[in-house]
């Protein structure tokens, strides 16, 4: 099994030409920009209107958007929000002096990266402009790798190649999906998932932690507010309903919505409208909704805690995401991920793994799930010292009630009392108890998997590493 822990996975990617859209009423700001930009990385469009450089985003999508709002801030707030809305990857600068300064921090909420004071320090513009570049071509690596290991992800595991052809099938669909599991599981991570294969890839996914927001909060957060609708709110504000708007909203820990939240989120559901709070004005959006939850709702809907019409309402279709240890058989391709990000997000080249680690990660129960997978990884990459992760760069809680199979270093004093015992690895003590199990249940392959917490295919998977297995 080790060589499936071993990462070879290696990105080719092609060397493309960013596009970046200029949109300023000074064509001397146009020019500057140009020419302070490599020719051979970029690909520049300039627009001197808010409808010219509309029309060219139509037509050519662009990568990076520098907009200057001097003297025609109002249109650009919009441009910034369209842009945003169908290109999410899409990296925005704002051009701004002290007299608009007001608006340059709201179209930060609106989806911009950052803004610039004016007179512009070119150089410092062009080093922004090449990490964002940079950026985005990490984005679409990860996203296009994502996409290449969704059925890898499920290899192995029935259940899970079941959830995905599920997936596949109503990803298409406008219909609600309810997605259960313990937390860690990886149910945003599923939803997001549908949302690629959906018809609405371009909107955004928007996710809302049922569980992290105040009861108080709940409808302007999602629904957004009015300025002066209570003390602070000093602008207007879009819910996250409107920033999902021809996309998709993700609701995660929707178990934990109190009554008063349950109706006003069952209202919008039904209506497909909204007002924001203190607006009497009705607005309406086009979003799909996901949800997810590590509660039992039938039993919340039995105790009265949870209603039973928003119930049927989210629950059109219901996957239930099995726990980690149930779908060991997909750990492999899960670590392949995870180091292949953090690779990326801390500028390290992990490319194997030791076969201590092997073991530890192949066995470990993870009461956290993908999650707490992702985590011991992160943690492994950041210790290691070299391209390969060693069981010394794993969390210390993985090897509570075992043996560490690491040699002593040179510095480590060994007595000949210790050099006697004889300590079995850790391989021929899985075997024995293998073999102890089965012995104990008469050869019965199902039980004794169910009863090592494995399963069947894991089982004997190991039966033929170990040459247990029968014809």
């Amino acid at each position: 099994m080790r060589e499936l822990y071993i990462f070879y996975y290696t990105m080719k990617t092609k060397q493309v030409h960013k596009t970046v859209l200029i949109l300023s009423g000074d064509d001397a700001v146009k020019a500057d920009i140009s020419s302070s930009l490599q020719p051979d990385n970029y690909i520049i469009f300039k627009a001197r209107t808010h409808s010219e450089a509309l029309a060219l985003y139509k037509k050519h999508a662009a990568d990076i958007a520098i907009i200057d709002i001097e003297n025609m801030p109002a249109q650009e707030m919009d441009l910034v929000n369209y842009i945003k809305t169908h290109s999410p990857t899409a990296e925005i600068i704002i051009l701004t002096t002290k007299n608009e300064l007001e608006n340059a921090t709201q179209s930060l909420h609106y989806g911009a990266s950052f803004y610039l004071m004016k007179p512009v320090n070119y150089p410092d513009l062009n080093y922004m402009i090449d990490k964002l570049s940079a950026k985005i071509s990490r984005s679409n690596e990860l996203i296009e790798f994502e996409q290449r290991l969704l059925n890898d992800l499920m290899a192995g595991n029935p259940l899970m190649q079941k959830l995905l052809k599920l997936a596949m099938k109503i990803a298409p669909t406008n219909s609600t999906v309810l997605i259960g599991g313990e937390s860690g599981s990886g149910k945003e991570f599923f939803a997001k998932i549908i949302h690629r294969m959906s018809q609405r890839p371009v909107g955004k996914f928007v996710a809302m932690n049922c569980g992290a927001i105040p009861d108080t909060l709940f409808e302007s957060e999602l629904f957004g507010y009015k300025k002066g609708a209570f003390t602070g709110a000093d602008r207007d504000k879009p819910g996250l309903v409107e920033e999902a708007h021809i996309g998709t909203l993700f609701l995660d820990e929707v178990g934990e919505l109190s009554q008063s939240a349950q109706v006003k989120l069952l209202r919008f559901l039904q209506e497909h409208a909204f007002r924001r709070v203190g607006d009497p004005a009705l607005r309406t959006v086009d979003v799909r909704v996901l949800a997810a939850t590590n509660k039992d709702l039938q039993k919340k809907i039995e105790t009265g805690e949870f209603r039973e019409d928003l119930y049927y309402r989210l629950n059109v279709f219901y996957m239930h995401l099995p726990p980690l240890r149930d779908r060991k058989e997909t750990i492999p391709n899960l670590i392949r991920l995870f180091v292949h990000k953090n690779n990326t997000m801390l500028g390290k080249n992990i490319n194997k793994i030791s076969k201590g680690a092997e073991v530890i990660l192949a066995e470990y129960g993870y009461p956290g799930n993908v999650r707490e997978l992702e985590n011991i990884i992160e943690h492994a990459m950041v210790l290691a010292d070299s391209s390969e992760i060693t069981e010394n760069d794993l969390p210390e809680f993985m090897f509570r009630n075992r043996l560490r199979l690491t040699a002593p270093d040179d510095k480590t004093t060994v007595s000949p009392a210790h050099t006697a015992i004889n300590i079995p690895t850790l391989a021929e003590v899985e075997k024995h108890h293998i073999q102890s199990a089965l012995a104990m249940l008469d050869n019965n392959y199902t039980e004794t998997a169910k009863k090592l917490g494995i399963s069947r295919s894991t089982l004997w998977r190991k039966l033929k590493t170990h040459h247990l297995a029968k014809d």
